[in-house]
């Protein structure tokens, strides 16, 4: 059992090695926003451990929904290769769900800023 969950621990942080590798978006959110979130902590410090928590949860979610937007694409872009518009949808909401991350992370920069 615990050779399985190390296993599977093997194969997720592969899976953000290979992200980090060959997704430009990933890579952008990953290495772009944390700069972007430390020079917020920077300027606006003294923070709270809440302050932190949430910054630190609203950019997690960040990256997973952008981990789970890249993978769909790419099995999606596998799968059926040619433009359809039922398959573009589906990928625009992914997007969606990335977009709709990164303006909750704003949200909560914000509320820390004028709270």
């Amino acid at each position: 059992m615990i050779k399985s969950f190390i296993q599977k621990f093997k194969y997720a942080l592969k899976g953000i090695g290979v992200a980090l590798k060959t997704d430009k978006s990933y890579r952008q959110q990953f290495y772009g926003v944390s700069i972007g979130i430390a020079i917020f902590i920077y300027f606006t410090l003294p923070l709270e451990k809440v302050d932190f928590l949430f910054l630190g949860l609203a950019y997690a979610l960040l990256l997973i929904t952008e981990l789970q937007n890249s993978s769909f694409e790419a099995a999606l872009d596998r799968i059926h290769p040619e433009k359809h518009d039922e398959i573009g949808k589906s990928k625009d909401m992914a997007a969606g769900a990335v977009l709709t991350a990164g303006f909750f992370l704003i949200f909560v920069m914000v509320s820390i800023v004028l709270l």
